[in-house]
């Protein structure tokens, strides 16, 4: 019985030293958890800052950096508030970037910086560089998270031309351009060799700050149309009106 005891004694010692471990080691891991996940969040930071310098050089490959691309390689989904500046050739992007990894209950890490980009657009040979700049750089400059949607209109035909000559209509309906940001698709149009897309681009002066446009494709020919606002909804009216019974 002695024996035994000794046994139950031992057991419940083990249990109990191996759930002292497990809870220092849980305090631990809580304790250092912010270190963690504040170089997670600079990791993080610093790969998002890569994407964005790969994603500028591989735009102006072709020898020149429009502002939809700028706005798809720097803006992105995000939307951060990007200041750009031309001066020749030469393009630099200034925006302020910032991560947040892990969750309330295990602790968290965050990471924000200003960068600047220098682009120098060359077809095939671009140079693209980024530095960090000191944090005013970003919070002195005006915030404008849109540009004109004229200056934007004008972009997005470049950028089908070039699509329809690589792809033809097909390639222009499903060219990077409606991917980015401020720019929103209403409706479009394959058909009989000629793309109609109407879109809401941000930045303009009618409904809930956006303007109407009418892109048209066929051939080489490219070309951009103001609507008023009520034209955003004409090709599904058009549709519901030739619609069988």
């Amino acid at each position: 019985m002695a024996h035994r005891g000794g046994c139950l004694i031992n057991g419940c010692l083990t249990v109990l030293v191996l759930a002292l471990v497990t809870v220092v080691g849980v305090m631990a891991w809580i304790g250092t958890s912010g270190w963690r996940y504040d170089n997670q969040a600079r990791d993080d930071l610093e790969q998002s800052v890569e994407r964005m310098r790969t994603a500028l050089e591989r735009a102006a490959a072709d020898g020149a950096l429009l502002g939809t691309e700028i706005d798809r390689a720097v803006v992105g989904f995000n939307k951060p508030h990007a200041e750009v500046r031309r001066q020749g050739r030469t393009v630099t992007a200034t925006v302020r970037l910032s991560t947040f990894v892990g969750a309330w209950f295990v602790g968290s890490g965050e990471a924000d910086g200003c960068y600047r980009f220098t682009a120098v657009p060359s077809a095939g040979s671009p140079s693209v560089s980024v530095r960090e700049v000191p944090a005013r750089s970003c919070l002195d400059r005006v915030r404008r998270p849109y540009r004109k949607p004229a200056e934007v209109a004008d972009d997005v035909v470049v950028e089908l031309r070039a699509a329809v000559a690589r792809g033809g209509v097909e390639g222009a309906g499903a060219a990077q351009v409606w991917r980015t940001a401020g720019i929103r698709i209403e409706d479009i149009e394959t058909e009989g060799g000629r793309l109609t897309t109407i879109a809401w681009l941000d930045g303009g002066t009618g409904p809930l700050g956006k303007d109407c446009y009418e892109f048209r494709a066929a051939g080489s020919s490219v070309t951009a149309k103001k609507l008023q606002p009520d034209g955003c909804y004409r090709l599904q009216r058009e549709r519901e009106r030739d619609a069988p019974p």
